[in-house]
């Protein structure tokens, strides 16, 4: 959806959620500089690049600077994007405060989700903070070593913020790489290779999570909501106004 009002209602009901959880200000705060880096390189693209959403040619300049023109259309399908990707960025950051991984993966095993998908899950969820933690160790050896970001503006943070993707992505792709060999080496298929028969292990999770009637209530709710919008958004009318951006300066004061 890019409609900007029904995403801020999904972003206010997320942020509620923090609120309600007492998600500690400290954790929210960790991840600024992602989602700082994360803004400028949205607002960066559709700086440049004519949207999906509104179609050029734009009408309405804000800024020229010599063969660069900054549009009113470039702005708000900004805003917009980002309005749009912020309610499920921060809900996923939401989950991973309240839940451990391995409370997810007794809950996918509870669900009968075969084994294999069950550890990409779980691998991806490990190295979401395995990245997360990298990044801060990367900033930490960087201050060790003079590099005083408290005195810096935000565009020269950014600059060194994007300069440590380089090592981190260099860290990872070298952690991928050993983690696929462990797997291999131990075993970590889900097929016989021989016969093609699935190979049945031995799980050490815990045992399955008794499912309340609440709990199958909340399921199903999600998921009737999830069916819910994919129909709406098939629907040429509904699709319209789930899909809406103000194209103009009247249409957006006339809100």
């Amino acid at each position: 959806m890019a409609n900007p009002i029904i995403n801020i209602f999904f972003l206010v009901m997320v942020l509620a959620l923090y609120r309600i959880a007492k998600v500690p200000k400290a954790y929210f705060m960790k991840f600024l500089p992602f989602g700082i880096t994360l803004t400028f390189f949205l607002f960066l693209t559709y700086a440049f690049f004519p949207s999906i959403y509104i179609d050029p040619p734009y009408k309405y300049n804000l800024i020229t600077i010599g063969a660069f023109t900054y549009h009113f259309e470039n702005l708000i399908v900004s805003i917009a994007m980002w309005l749009r990707w912020m309610p499920a960025i921060f809900g996923a950051l939401f989950v991973f405060a309240i839940i451990d991984e391995k409370d997810i993966n007794i809950a996918l095993k509870t669900l009968r989700v075969p084994f294999f998908l069950r550890l990409v899950i779980a691998t991806g969820l490990r190295c979401f903070f395995s990245f997360y933690y990298d990044a801060m160790q990367i900033l930490e050896a960087q201050k060790a070593r003079g590099l005083d970001f408290m005195n810096m503006n935000i565009f020269r943070r950014l600059k060194y913020y994007i300069a440590i993707l380089v090592p981190l992505v260099m860290i990872e792709m070298q952690k991928a790489d050993s983690m696929s060999d462990a797997a291999d080496s131990r075993g970590y298929v889900p097929f016989d290779e021989g016969t093609g028969e699935k190979i049945e292990r031995t799980e050490f999770i815990g045992r399955d999570v008794v499912m309340e009637a609440k709990d199958k209530v909340v399921l199903i709710g999600a998921i009737l909501l999830f069916v819910v919008f994919i129909g709406l958004n098939a629907i040429p009318e509904t699709s319209a106004v789930l899909q809406w951006v103000p194209s103009s300066m009247s249409e957006l004061i006339s809100l």
